[in-house]
C-alpha cells in the first residue's frame, strides 16, 4: 500500500506522510456511518459484525496489522452483555499487540450522549437510545430526525457542531477512572474511549493540516 499523501508539520515545516490508519469496527452499521464521514483520506473501515466475541474482532485486527501496512490500528467495540473476562481479554490483547482501543461501556451510544449533555449513569443500550430520540425530537430545528436510527450515513454530520462537548464530557468519564485504584475495564462503566480516535482523526482533516 503506497502512501501518497502529505501533511507538513506545523513546528518543524517538516513535510511528513500522513499515517495510514485502519479502523476495524464490531458493529456493522453505527460505527462504520459515523467514521465514514470524517473528512480525512488516509483511513480505512473493516466491519467484522461478530455479535459475541469481541476477542476474535481483536485477533482479526491484529493480524490485518501484520499482513498489510498501517501505522495505526484502532479497535472500536462495546461492552454490551458480553461476560466481563471476555471483554477484559479483548483489552488486555489489543494493548499486547500494540492496537489502538476506541471501546464503549456500554454502547457506542454513550458517545452519542455525550454530544449534548454529561452522563454518568450506569444503563443499557435502550436508555441510551430512548435519550437520544428525546434529544433528536428536540433539535428538529436543526434538521435533526424524529428519532435516532443507527443506520443513519448522515449522523457525524448532526453530530458535528456538539462534538467538542463530547470530548470534553467523555473525558471527564474516563478521568475518573485514572488512580491508583483504577477497575479493570469491564468495571469502567460507564466510559467511552471513542473520544481518542475523533481527536487523532481531526488532526488529519484539511483544515488542520498545512500541505
Amino acid at each position: 500500500m503506497g502512501k501518497q499523501k502529505f501533511s507538513r508539520d506545523k513546528k518543524t515545516g517538516k513535510k511528513d506522510q500522513l499515517p495510514i490508519i485502519l479502523i476495524v469496527c464490531e458493529g456493522e452499521s453505527t460505527e462504520p456511518n459515523y467514521f465514514d464521514q470524517f473528512e480525512v483520506t488516509n483511513i480505512k473501515i473493516e466491519t467484522r459484525g461478530m455479535g459475541c466475541n469481541t476477542k476474535k474482532l481483536v485477533q482479526y485486527a491484529i493480524k490485518a496489522s501484520k499482513t498489510k501496512y498501517y501505522d495505526q490500528v484502532w479497535c472500536v467495540f462495546d461492552k454490551d452483555s458480553f461476560p466481563d473476562c471476555n471483554f477484559n481479554d479483548a483489552v488486555q490483547l489489543a494493548k499486547n499487540n500494540n492496537l489502538k482501543l476506541a471501546y464503549s461501556n456500554e454502547s457506542f451510544e454513550l458517545w452519542y450522549n455525550l454530544h449534548f449533555h454529561y452522563l454518568d449513569s450506569q444503563i443499557g443500550r435502550a436508555q441510551y437510545i430512548s435519550k437520544l430520540n428525546k434529544e433528536f425530537k428536540a433539535r428538529q430545528h436543526l434538521a435533526f430526525p424524529n428519532t435516532y436510527q443507527k443506520n443513519n450515513p448522515n449522523i457525524y454530520q448532526l453530530l458535528k457542531p456538539f462534538q467538542n462537548l463530547a470530548i470534553r464530557n467523555a473525558k471527564k468519564l474516563a478521568k475518573s477512572y485514572i488512580d491508583e485504584t483504577t477497575p479493570s475495564p469491564a468495571l469502567q462503566s460507564p466510559v467511552t474511549y471513542v473520544y481518542k480516535l475523533v481527536e487523532e482523526l481531526n488532526k488529519w482533516k484539511p483544515s488542520q493540516r498545512l500541505d
